[in-house]
């Protein structure tokens, strides 16, 4: 037939394949936008602006993300150590929240979460 056609749309999809892998975001960026929306709700129920700092045990990577990506977050408090908040959210490959539901406060860690499912 049109072999021009052919290899036209070959290029397309190659080209339309490349753009999908390059706006993958990494596991960190993932984790920092959860991280982010976890923050941002929790501080519409205090009256001070609320930060956050991922904990040294955490388990994140420059790794680009799949599809979609689930992290389990707990949320605690700096002086105390005590969590405050659970909370398993759901990421885009690009690194934007579809989900974040929050979890019981009497819920497993969030690293047990993580290896039960």
């Amino acid at each position: 037939m049109n072999n021009s056609k052919v290899l036209s749309f070959g290029c397309a999809v190659a080209i339309s394949m490349a753009s999908l892998t390059a706006e993958a975001a990494s596991r960190k960026d993932g984790l920092d936008a959860c991280a982010d929306a976890l923050v941002v709700e929790m501080s519409s129920d205090h009256e001070m602006p609320l930060n956050y700092q991922v904990g040294p045990e955490s388990d994140y990577s420059e790794k680009r993300m799949g599809r979609r990506e689930v992290f389990h977050l707990d949320a605690r408090d700096p002086a105390s150590e005590e969590v405050v908040a659970r909370a398993d959210c759901v990421v885009s490959r690009s690194g934007k929240v579809l989900r974040l539901v929050s979890v019981p406060l009497n819920a497993d860690d969030a690293a047990t979460r993580a290896i039960s499912l």
